[in-house]
């Protein structure tokens, strides 16, 4: 079955270009142009990848990325017109798992919706759950919980949390967490990685881990230390 795709953005003609040169390279595509058609989409056709332009009508992008994170782990790249250091953050911050500037390519797109999309295929650790005192992951149906309860993270979020918790007292630098995690054909910047174990980390907290054992190692990565 094909990979399916929603597009929300108000600019028809960049939207037109884009269903055209998404479906000549094999996906389906939905296109709506305001916030709230983007929710109501979403919920009602459950794509694979969601594009969100940040500046839409109704509710802006970052506001549906919220919305449908809350529901999903659905992969979902933000679209912008500026290149604002905030917009990037404020993205990240609320879910995304990537970020392109206007003007791009639409090859460019492409890629990055297939770095993505690879990302399901990864070769995850087989251990049925990986546990460090509240903190639970379960790989199989892509599910965490603390003390319990669920947590709700991002397809990203997951796997970084994953790829760190199967390898306990191994600093992993940015780069190899982009090469485990994104794959080979990383088309970010490694701020991206930094940007996802800050959520992650903070979404671990808000659940109430006591003791987030995800630590920074300064000036090379990150490393999941269960001692803590």
């Amino acid at each position: 079955m094909a990979t399916s795709i929603l597009i929300a953005d108000d600019d028809n003609g960049l939207v037109e270009g884009l269903c055209w040169y998404l479906e000549a390279a094999g996906f389906t595509v939905q296109a709506v142009d305001n916030g709230p058609a983007a929710v109501e989409a979403f919920r009602t056709s459950k794509p694979d990848v969601v594009i969100l332009d940040i500046m839409m009508p109704g509710m802006d992008g970052v506001q549906v990325c919220e919305a449908i994170r809350r529901e999903s782990n659905v992969f979902i790249i933000m679209l912008s017109a500026r290149d604002g250091e905030i917009d990037k953050v404020r993205a990240l911050e609320k879910g995304a798992d990537d970020y392109v500037t206007k003007p791009f390519y639409a090859t460019e797109l492409v890629a990055r919706i297939n770095v993505l999309l690879r990302r399901e295929h990864l070769r995850q650790p087989t251990a049925s759950r990986y546990r460090y005192l509240g903190l639970e992951a379960f790989p199989d149906d892509r599910q965490v919980t603390v003390n319990g309860a669920p947590v709700t993270l991002s397809s990203l979020e997951f796997d970084l949390l994953l790829t760190l918790m199967h390898r306990p007292h191994t600093v992993l630098s940015r780069n190899e967490l982009a090469d485990l995690v994104w794959g080979d054909e990383f088309s970010g910047e490694l701020r991206l990685v930094d940007a996802h174990i800050y959520r992650l980390r903070d979404k671990l907290n808000a659940a109430g881990l006591a003791a987030c054992p995800i630590t920074t190692v300064r000036g090379v990565g990150y490393v999941f230390r269960p001692e803590r």
